[in-house]
């Protein structure tokens, strides 16, 4: 249900850990496309080479602090009208909360499900997604998202867990 969801991924989580996450970032920058350490973000955004971009890493923690999700958004720079970036980038927010406080609600488009390295422990896998939320306008904003093994066991018994399920966007 976490993977295919395409309501808000926070709501989900707290449910589970039946606590209010908290959004604590860990790294936010303004680069270059060509800087991007993958080019998933780009070809899905539609980012031409060299424009502009945002990138923000977060972890969505218990207010003890543990890690449930870990997440790497990617936006253009100054596509929202005021030319300062994009609603996914403002802090402390998750970016689901972030987005509907804007009004409307961006179509989710999943591009991938699948395994993925745990950011707080590279050795263990765990359970992640890959979407595009998108307006009229077309593709908005790319997320990878990953979850806390601990909570979410990856389904490591080596069966086929990959997913392509939204070929062309």
């Amino acid at each position: 249900m976490l993977l295919a969801s395409d309501g808000l991924t926070t709501v989900l989580l707290e449910a589970v850990v039946k606590a209010p996450l908290h959004v604590r970032i860990t790294h936010t920058a303004r680069l270059s496309t060509h800087a991007l350490d993958d080019s998933a973000p780009r070809a899905t955004l539609g980012l031409e080479a060299g424009r502009p971009c945002l990138l923000r890493r977060t972890r969505l923690v218990t207010p003890t602090g543990v890690p449930v999700s870990a997440s790497v958004v990617v936006v253009a720079a100054g596509r929202d009208a005021d030319g300062d970036g994009d609603a996914a980038m403002p802090a402390p927010r998750p970016l689901g909360y972030a987005l509907a406080g804007r009004g409307g609600r961006p179509e989710r488009r999943l591009l991938h499900v699948g395994r993925a390295a745990w950011p707080e422990a590279p050795d263990e896998a765990c359970a992640s997604k890959t979407y595009v939320r998108c307006d009229a306008a077309g593709p908005l904003v790319f997320v990878r998202e990953t979850f806390n093994p601990a909570y979410f066991p990856a389904g490591t018994d080596g069966a086929a867990i990959p997913c392509e399920v939204c070929a062309g966007a």
